[in-house]
């Protein structure tokens, strides 16, 4: 196998780890816990065997009390919807909102269709970093609070939107510039949609009109005339 091969194999066994993992220690918390509370139902139980052995058959063995915790939670929330009266219809239909907009926060963008598992050139050339720097007016594209803040920094990187290492082409339509400080802690990371989202309707902004099929960074390579490839060169 060779080396270029071997870096494949372990970029995606770390790209599978990194996804499975939180999963499979909540898993192994989970079971943990049923280990434990099964183990404390088995010695409560032959506690009461021994001490009451008339009133064992009849007695449930709860030792967390999880069904008093589940009856004060029901009537906890039955209080809570007699107070609230019609103030409770927006105070949920507000935590959906809240739901939702945490999963966007975390949906990551999908894999580009490429027909590589990672692009044979890494860098990005000088008449990219030029064009980059000229559309974005030479600051960092880098959003913050939503988009609604962009940093004041000066481009200094040039960034892989989607990341070379698992996957990004070295493309235009997958360029960002951003300064040093915004580019490092980025990393390798996925962007999400959301983030992508709000750096594409900020690019409709300041991109030039004839620029703006290059304002959404999908991560893959596209091929494009040359007429398209001298522009703001």
């Amino acid at each position: 196998m060779s080396r270029e091969s071997e870096d494949r194999e372990r970029d995606r066994f770390a790209s599978d780890t990194d996804r499975w993992s939180p999963w499979a220690a909540l898993i192994g918390v989970g079971g943990l816990a049923g280990a434990y509370w099964t183990l404390l139902a088995r010695r409560m139980r032959a506690a009461l065997s021994e001490d009451s052995p008339e009133y064992a058959a009849d007695t449930t063995v709860d030792p967390w009390h999880a069904g008093e915790h589940a009856a004060g939670l029901i009537r906890a929330f039955r209080d809570v919807r007699i107070m609230a009266g019609a103030r409770l219809v927006p105070i949920l239909c507000l935590s959906g909102l809240l739901i939702v907009l945490l999963i966007l926060m975390n949906l990551r963008m999908p894999k580009p269709d490429n027909p590589f598992d990672r692009d044979p050139v890494r860098l990005f050339p000088d008449a990219d970093r030029t064009w980059i720097r000229m559309a974005a007016g030479g600051r960092c594209e880098h959003r913050g609070l939503f988009g609604l803040l962009r940093c004041r920094g000066p481009i200094e990187h040039m960034d892989h939107h989607y990341p070379w290492s698992r996957g990004g082409a070295t493309d235009r339509h997958n360029l960002v510039g951003l300064c040093a400080r915004h580019n490092l802690r980025k990393s390798n990371g996925i962007p999400t949609l959301l983030c992508t989202w709000l750096l594409y309707r900020a690019r409709l902004k300041y991109f030039p009109a004839r620029l703006r099929g290059y304002a959404w960074p999908d991560g893959g390579r596209i091929a494009c005339a040359d007429d398209d490839r001298k522009e703001l060169e």
